[in-house]
């Protein structure tokens, strides 16, 4: 690790495993020793957001990423963050996410700005824009409503996509988007919506960011998450459009010495972290001996460009590939083992049977199956069966 000074800002050169090595532990390792309500909320906070998805092959996305890192996860927890103490919110992070309450003004320009003019939305909001008074009447009045409170009395119903759902519900999703709705908690799997006003917690901050404070948030927030990344993970993070709207404010944090600048051999862009970062570099040499067995959603492996160029490790989510042209199948987790992915692993809970169910299991080309790498793969996907309802495992 070399230090120097370019144009006056703080600048060094990393070797490659010294960025897995700070990536891997301030996205991953270092939550392992969270545990609780307060380390879930911690863990969010950490990592910027948790990732929403409806795929319930094995167990959802987001309480998989969470059972990853605290060994001791409730599920009723999340919903307690959420419900009760209004520690959590749900909004866009990279896309439907658990962001930390602390952060709901930085979500204010992107609420203030939907629909965009040129987007997809705007013909649904344009469309259901009628429906929306009387939705936020009935709520304001009945208080908290779902989906399902709302009938659709339409004779004639799409069979599929967005706007196939009923109009009630577009609305409600429109304008929890808009900002005027948030989620005031989930009833099973199902949205429960509620004025803004009677879900954001007293004594808030909801004035509305300047932008070098929104840019400055996205920058910073994003590699306190990810550890180390390039200007194009800063932006991938939080899904934001611009690299030249980033890089004023990006150039003015590397002045003041907020971010270091990196440059690491072998990869052509250059990369960023902030200083407390260098910390990871000391991560115990106990935990990246565990294997884990990570959501195609977890933080960690996301931004798929970020680990094909850190990593070496080409992963797509097949589930939304044409069954023809799948490589490894439809739900392949990835596998990471002593900071090195090698391999992924296709699974499916049978809830019926309580039966988690193998599909294939595919190790990198230079992955030797050794004893160790068998005992810990065994462990760890036993241990992952029984968090995801399953009492007994079948190879198919």
């Amino acid at each position: 690790m070399q230090y120097s000074h370019q144009k006056h800002a703080p600048y060094m050169k990393l070797e490659l495993k010294q960025a897995q090595n700070i990536a891997l532990s301030q996205q991953l390792y270092r939550q392992q020793q969270l545990f609780g309500k307060e380390g879930l909320r911690q863990l969010i906070t950490q990592l910027g957001y948790v990732q929403i998805d409806t795929i319930s092959v094995v167990e959802r996305a987001h309480h998989h990423t969470v059972w990853s890192r605290i060994s001791d996860y409730n599920k009723d927890h999340l919903d307690e963050l959420q419900a009760n103490d209004r520690a959590i919110f749900e909004y866009w992070g990279h896309a439907a996410s658990y962001l930390p309450m602390e952060d709901y003004r930085f979500a204010l320009p992107r609420m203030h700005s939907f629909p965009d003019a040129n987007s997809w939305e705007r013909q649904f909001f344009d469309k259901y824009r009628h429906l929306m008074d009387d939705v936020l009447k009935r709520i304001s009045q009945e208080g908290p409503l779902g989906a399902k409170d709302f009938s659709d009395d339409r004779s004639e119903k799409p069979v599929s996509g967005w706007g196939s759902e009923k109009p009630a519900k577009l609305a409600l999703d429109l304008l929890f988007w808009k900002g005027e709705l948030m989620i005031s908690r989930r009833q099973g799997f199902q949205r429960i919506y509620d004025l803004r006003e009677r879900v954001l917690p007293p004594g808030l901050d909801t004035s509305f960011p300047s932008k070098e404070e929104l840019f400055r948030y996205y920058i910073l927030r994003s590699l306190n998450a990810m550890g180390i990344g390039s200007l194009i993970d800063i932006q991938s993070h939080f899904m934001v459009s611009g690299k030249a709207q980033f890089q004023p404010y990006l150039n003015n944090l590397l002045e003041s010495g907020e971010v270091i600048e990196n440059d690491i051999p072998g990869l052509k862009d250059k990369h960023y972290l902030l200083p407390h970062a260098l910390e990871c570099l000391n991560i115990p040499e106990t935990v990246p001996e565990q294997l884990y067995l990570l959501s195609p959603f977890d933080n960690v492996v996301i931004l798929r460009q970020r680990i094909k160029r850190l990593f070496n490790f080409d992963y797509t989510l097949e589930c939304y590939v044409t069954p023809s042209k799948r490589k490894y199948g439809y739900w392949c987790l990835p596998i990471l083992y002593k900071q090195q992915f090698i391999g992924r692993l296709d699974c499916k809970a049978n809830r019926a049977q309580k039966q988690m169910e193998i599909v294939t299991l595919h190790l990198e080309p230079d992955v030797k199956p050794n004893a160790d790498l068998k005992r810990a793969l065994q462990h760890t996907f036993d241990s992952f069966s029984l968090f995801c309802g399953c009492k007994s495992t079948k190879v198919i």
